[in-house]
């Protein structure tokens, strides 16, 4: 018998549906020789600080912090690990334990997401119950196709060949806890106001306020310059470099005269046949950032949990990916989900094997770039979100494998006039090619009918105008930075050197693929930033940080991120030892203790933080009256447990009718005692529905409730 350990349960499902795996047990799936059980995402945590130092202490446990135990450092660099505080979890671990030491099981599969953290929430129920060493096996899987998962399984590694990924997540876990903790807690100590504080938030912060800062402290300079606009068949409009002071009016007008009794004169016309290249295939970056401007009420965590769900679907391959690229042994599978393609009425489709635009081993490491599988969906079985996901990513791989090329006339035409020279460029469309498929980011400008020597009527005038200030961060200019944050450029157009993509691929950016969106969420919900409308904005406790990290002289800089991914890649793949990462790290902690010392800090953003830190009441209890106040899993009566009152953002109805309590619908709760609710799922009808959900208090417990009638 052969035990399968998937990361959740939904994996779990997925893979025991391909290996026709069907019998129902509590908390796994038993047939046709497989056991398939899951984790339930990180079942196991890291000590927290009081568990090290205080024996009484028991989680969740409340604790004054103090500067007297910092900065901590477990001894020996021995890092502990808890299980998670919850019933249905330690109920899990139990039955894990139970099917691992299950004597007729001779295998274990681990099934963990194929990256770093999938490696290690798997291993650390293998270290603690696998005690007589039963063989384990790797099942990594780029997709979940019933195909790619029984390769999978058919031609699975030992365990063992993963080593770097475990000692890489581990490590990225202990940086990130030593960090986190010692720095977290100090500065909350200090400034009096919770701050959390991490090695990847604080220079995605800090970009943002240094940004709005920027535009806040902007002062627009008014110049002067001339410019010429006309219309008509061979109308063209022509801006001049020459800048002049306000005062200077009178000369701006002389060369204004000038430039008009001179005439404009086109010196060169170039006509010739172009091929624009297809944008390249979808990393998980590049995809966030496309898609957040289409849709901008999108979120980078929205997209990842969006495509984690069509991968978790077979529908889409491995999300967390850096890559723009396939590696060549994959061309064959090009060639499947083409032929699906062009079985569902997609044509025009090729494969195209020697382009090193699409297929270079140099230029993908754990990872391909997100392709669809040769798995179809129905589009009216995904959600809106899904589908413009599922067709964003599948038209552009048709658009990177269509047959024929996007070919334009592109025309330059260069104009003189006096002593400046203007330059023109615009095409004309002369095969569509994989443009049928994907809008190109840059539309076509056609240009009037011009020739060599042909005059061009200028009426220059001085015209005002004004400096600009820099442009806030979007999804996309954000993403671009993080990808590549040395690199002094946030144009997605430009193509990265193989030097650039060494270290894209050595994780030396800012956060991985695997953990962008969650931190950039995190900051979010940290009330750090906001994102409205594809835009980053800084909020008043993102600005109250960055003065805190600068006067206490906390400088976690892109560039020191950049140094420690380097150093946790080089963990991966042997070139370094862990003890040597957190041995640098302990020096870094150290020497910024030493300079913080004796700080008296001040920020005009105290009093604003202050009043933002109080809770927003969502409500009134309607039990007792009292304030109802948002949690992390529901909103909850400000008396506690004195009165037990709460709305569960989650339950097995919400889940089964794919929907969850938000704060806004949680406020008309409580005020009307019901919510209407628009797209409702039905398993039965396999459909979509709208009702009431309204809560029945038993004394006990509130439970949710459907009512159905006009509204």
């Amino acid at each position: 018998m052969k035990l399968i350990i998937a990361e959740k349960p939904s994996l779990g499902k997925t893979i025991a549906s391909a290996l026709g795996v069907t019998g129902r047990k509590d908390g796994y799936l038993e047939g046709n020789g497989f056991i398939v059980s899951w984790c339930y995402g990180h079942l196991y945590g890291l000590y927290d600080l009081e568990m090290y130092i205080n024996p009484d202490y028991k989680q969740g446990d409340k604790v004054k912090w103090t500067l007297d135990v910092l900065p901590f450092y477990p001894e020996d660099w021995k890092f502990k690990y808890k299980i998670a505080n919850d019933s249905g979890v330690k109920k899990q671990d139990k039955l894990l334990n139970e099917l691992i030491n299950r004597d007729d099981i001779d295998t274990i599969y681990h099934a963990g997401d194929a990256d770093r953290e999938g490696e290690v929430i798997v291993r650390n129920e293998l270290n603690r119950y696998n005690k007589s060493k039963k063989k384990v096996l790797r099942l990594w899987l780029p997709a979940l196709t019933t195909d790619a998962i029984r390769d999978g399984v058919a031609n699975a590694k030992l365990d063992s060949e993963y080593i770097g990924y475990d000692r890489a997540g581990r490590t990225r876990a202990s940086v990130d806890w030593l960090m986190g903790i010692n720095f977290t807690r100090f500065l909350s100590v200090e400034v009096k106001t919770l701050l959390n504080v991490g090695r990847c938030v604080c220079p995605i912060v800090t970009k943002i306020v240094e940004r709005d800062n920027e535009i806040k402290n902007f002062k627009p300079v008014k110049y002067l310059t001339i410019a010429s606009s006309s219309e008509g068949e061979n109308g063209i409009s022509f801006t001049s470099k020459v800048k002049f002071k306000l005062e200077e009016s009178d000369n701006a007008k002389e060369l204004a005269e000038k430039y008009n009794q001179a005439g404009a004169k086109v010196t060169d016309v170039k006509t010739e046949q172009k091929k624009i290249k297809a944008p390249k295939l979808f990393s998980m970056s590049d995809l966030q950032s496309y898609l957040c401007k289409v849709d901008k009420t999108l979120s980078p965590q929205d997209v990842l949990n969006t495509v984690q769900s069509l991968y978790e679907k077979a529908y889409l391959t491995y999300p967390r990916t850096s890559s723009n690229f396939l590696a060549q042994g994959e061309s064959y599978k090009v060639d499947g989900i083409i032929s699906v393609l062009q079985e569902n009425g997609i044509t025009g489709l090729v494969n195209k094997p020697t382009s090193k635009a699409i297929y270079d081993d140099s230029k993908v490491e754990s990872h391909s770039a997100i392709t669809p599988t040769n798995k179809i969906p129905d589009l009216d079985s995904l959600s809106d979100k899904e589908k413009l996901t599922y067709n964003a990513v599948k038209n552009r791989f048709c658009a990177v494998f269509c047959a024929d090329d996007y070919l334009v006339n592109r025309t330059e035409i260069e104009i003189v006039c006096c002593d400046e020279t203007y330059k023109f460029t615009g095409d004309v469309v002369t095969q569509d090619g994989w443009t049928r498929f994907e809008t190109p980011s840059k539309k076509e400008k056609q240009l009037p009918k011009l020739n060599i020597g042909d005059t061009v009527p200028v009426n220059f005038k001085p015209v005002q105008k004004e400096t600009q200030p820099p442009k806030r961060y979007t999804v996309a200019s954000l993403n671009n930075w993080m990808k590549a944050p040395l690199r002094g450029n946030e144009d997605a157009e430009k193509e990265y050197s193989d030097e650039e993509w060494k270290d894209i691929l050595s994780d030396a950016t800012i956060c991985t693929e695997a953990t962008r969106a969650d931190t950039i969420d995190k900051c979010i919900k940290g009330k750090y930033i906001a994102l409205e409308d594809g835009t980053y904005y800084a909020l008043d406790k993102g600005f109250f940080m960055v003065d805190a990290l600068k006067q206490f002289n906390i400088n976690l800089s892109p560039e020191l991120t950049v140094e420690l991914q380097r150093d946790m890649h080089d963990v991966e793949v042997g070139k370094k030892e862990p003890r040597a990462v957190l041995d640098k790290v302990k020096a870094l902690i150290d020497r910024i203790f030493e300079g913080a010392k004796d700080v008296a800090f001040t920020s005009e953003y105290t009093s604003k933080v202050a009043k933002s830190n109080e809770k927003e009441v969502i409500g009134k209890c309607p039990r007792c009256g009292s304030p109802v106040y948002e949690g992390k899993l529901n909103f909850y009566c400000s008396k506690g447990k004195d009165c037990g009152f709460a709305l569960w953002k989650s339950n097995k109805l919400l889940e089964s009718l794919k929907t969850s309590m938000t704060a806004t619908r949680a406020k008309k709760m409580l005020a009307d005692g019901k919510v209407h609710v628009k797209g409702l799922y039905s398993a039965k009808k396999d459909s979509k529905f709208d009702a009431f959900i309204a809560y029945e208090d038993t004394g006990k417990f509130i439970n949710y409730k459907l009512e159905f009638g006009k509204g």
